[in-house]
């Protein structure tokens, strides 16, 4: 069984870029670790979930039926209620990582996070498989190695 490890942050994560994901790769077999800063289940960006703030462009801008429903499910999952904390995260327990995005303020601690960059660099450096959604780009991007 191969194991993707999906790290995010405490809060303001896109649902529709982790529970998508999430859902497809458990259908497909896999198994899924998430990960977050203190080991604590975390939640999705709460504007992206209900179209709070957006006004007339809510209908636009939250995530879609299909999207809500994942991350419905994806909030009762054990994966999810389970996570491992960011500094217990090793290259040699996960076959590859999925590095979602968001967009609002709880995302920067994912995105500059020494943790996770050093976990970036390693599966890169293990040959591991390195998705990225979004702004988990901006996580990649920063990721480097002593070599620069």
């Amino acid at each position: 069984m191969t194991t993707i490890l999906i790290p995010v942050p405490s809060s303001d994560f896109d649902p529709t870029e982790a529970a998508v994901p999430w859902q497809k790769l458990c259908a497909e077999g896999h198994a899924v670790v998430f990960a977050t800063p203190d080991g604590k289940p975390a939640e999705a960006d709460p504007r992206v979930v209900h179209g709070t703030g957006f006004g007339a462009l809510a209908a636009r801008l939250m995530a879609d039926e299909r999207a809500r429903e994942a991350y419905a499910a994806l909030l009762v999952s054990r994966e999810f209620q389970r996570p491992v904390r960011w500094d217990e995260i090793a290259a040699a327990e996960f076959d590859a990582l999925l590095l979602p995005g968001g967009h609002a303020p709880g995302m920067r601690p994912c995105l500059e996070s020494p943790l996770l960059q050093a976990a970036v660099v390693e599966a890169f450096c293990c040959g591991k498989p390195v998705a990225a959604i979004c702004h988990g780009v901006v996580l990649a991007a920063r990721s480097q190695g002593a070599n620069g």
